[in-house]
């Protein structure tokens, strides 16, 4: 699933403020998707290949996300993995992956990839229960983020 949008704010900035962004503040959750509540463990700086921590959920769930790839002010990825919620019986692992390009006039187009593993025969119910929701989640959460960029930007 994908998801874009335009930012006015400048390259930079939009990276600076949304590779790092506190997870609370955009998951907000959606249905049986839960809101992220915050993170724990996370070693160091959310700026560099490997970086890792334990996302918490407002189910009481939680999930393992780690950075595998960060190269400011283009691009980051990560995946998820280790969920001990529901989700756990449907994916193994999902990977997001976030573009940031100059959109000319101080903006930035971010598109944002988001793309889940599912477990053998649960693809159909990911497409059809899954995708939907998350795609809902994932266009709210990212015009919190832009939200967010947009602010810090004004400040």
């Amino acid at each position: 699933m994908t998801a874009e949008t335009d930012v006015r704010a400048p390259l930079e900035a939009t990276f600076r403020t949304i590779a790092p962004i506190e997870l609370a503040r955009i998951f907000r959750g959606l249905g049986p998707l839960p809101a992220v509540v915050g993170t724990r463990d996370q070693t160091g700086g959310w700026d560099h290949v490997g970086a890792s921590r334990i996302v918490e959920l407002s189910d009481g769930s939680r999930a393992y996300e780690q950075l595998m790839a960060y190269e400011p002010p283009r691009h980051f990825s990560y995946r998820v993995d280790g969920f001990t919620g529901p989700v756990r019986h449907l994916v193994t692992h999902a990977d997001g992956a976030w573009w940031f390009s100059d959109a000319g006039g101080g903006a930035t187009h971010v598109r944002w990839m988001y793309v889940f593993a599912p477990r053998a025969a649960r693809a159909s119910v990911v497409r059809a229960v899954v995708a939907p929701l998350w795609s809902v989640y994932e266009r709210r959460a990212l015009s919190l983020a832009a939200g967010e960029a947009e602010r810090t930007t004004r400040r």
